[in-house]
């Protein structure tokens, strides 16, 4: 009986041995880790050299002589990366406000706003511009910022499906409505279904008809 007493304390005392061992252990890897890394620093603030990754090339950094090539090796971590020569200043340059050359620059850059366009008896692209005939109607369709008519062609189902709208519409839409499924109805000899909505200001034909819209749009002056 006493003898098992005794096998399970020095058991139980090698258990806690060991672990003390490994705690001592990880306290010392600590400590190694912190003053590696202190050490680091004061090398960097001392101002003599800089510790950077290898492959941080793009920051201006040169290496010097006896540091490896960055095709050669690539480090895994700060603290084995080669010692390099402190960044200098590689390029000098000049700062002028509003050069002869920026005209050319300046031409090709976006437009913040879209401007007014100047008026010409014909457009090379085949723009149509808008008629003062057209405010006199019941109804008017209003030009985008880009000054062209808001007609679209909208494709869905896989191209199963094919709607022409007509938005930014103003003023009696209903008539316009109207107008627009006898002239369809006319110039493909079928019947053309549409629907009006009213709130949105928009009108939809089932279809592909834009190129057809887009000529009776130009008629009107719109």
């Amino acid at each position: 009986m006493t003898a098992g007493v005794r096998h399970n304390v020095s058991f139980e005392t090698n258990n806690i041995v060991l672990i003390a061992l490994v705690a001592i252990l990880y306290s010392l890897f600590k400590m190694a880790t912190v003053l590696r890394s202190q050490c680091a620093f004061a090398r960097l603030f001392a101002g003599k050299t800089v510790q950077i990754l290898n492959n941080s090339t793009d920051l201006g950094a040169k290496l010097g002589p006896g540091s490896q090539s960055v095709l050669s090796r690539k480090y895994s971590n700060y603290a084995h990366s080669p010692f390099v020569t402190k960044i200098k200043e590689q390029y000098d340059y000049e700062i002028v406000k509003k050069p002869a050359e920026w005209a050319f620059v300046e031409r090709l850059l976006p437009f913040e706003t879209i401007p007014a366009v100047s008026p010409k008896e014909s457009y090379p692209s085949g723009w149509i511009p808008p008629k003062e005939e057209a405010a006199n109607l019941p109804y008017f369709i209003a030009r985008t910022k880009n000054h062209e008519v808001p007609i679209y062609l909208e494709i869905t189902y896989r191209g199963m499906r094919k709607i022409t709208k007509i938005r930014k519409i103003e003023g009696d839409i209903w008539l316009l409505n109207d107008e627009i499924k006898s002239y369809l109805k006319e110039k493909n000899n079928r019947y053309v279904e549409t629907r009006v909505h009213e709130i949105g200001r928009f009108i939809e034909t089932k279809g592909d008809y834009v190129h057809d819209l887009m000529q009776w749009a130009y008629s009107k002056g719109f």
